[in-house]
């Protein structure tokens, strides 16, 4: 397995392991049996991405849009592209597949949930996937400023 992760997304350290671990968990409980490519993204068109996510059938290979988008999302989004790669190693990918709805869709919306709450279910530490970090952003509202932190 291998995991790219454009620099410009600027996800720190601790999320980055996040990222690894989960796709290694993933991989295990789908189970993916060959090797595989996932590329987190900021540029949609450059990596053919028209929504959030695709997976290139035959080459095990998924690409998930990353700007601006929380982690668990991302990894929502890896769970279920990798549920299509095992649908695809499987043999379950052919003819016309549906973009929304469907066994096809449907079973990688159902194992990415419940992918991602096993992983964050499995370990106290996992947990704080869902947390983010205080930054200080302040909004201006026509004379009104709020300040959340």
């Amino acid at each position: 397995m291998k995991l790219y992760v454009d620099k410009s997304l600027n996800i720190d350290m601790d999320k980055l392991n996040y990222l690894s671990e989960f796709c290694v968990f993933c991989a295990d409980r789908l189970p993916i049996e060959n090797d595989f490519d996932v590329y987190v993204v900021k540029d949609r068109p450059k990596h053919g991405i028209t929504t959030t996510a695709l997976y290139e059938v035959g080459n095990n290979v998924c690409r998930v849009y990353g700007k601006g988008r929380a982690i668990p999302d991302i990894m929502r989004s890896i769970a279920h592209e990798m549920t299509h790669m095992m649908q695809d190693e499987m043999g379950l990918l052919i003819g016309h597949i549906q973009d929304a709805g469907g066994f096809h869709e449907d079973q990688a919306n159902a194992r990415a949930g419940e992918l991602l709450k096993l992983y964050a279910k499995s370990s106290p530490e996992r947990k704080r996937i869902y947390e983010t970090y205080k930054r200080r952003n302040i909004f201006k509202i026509t004379n009104i400023f709020f300040m959340f932190f």
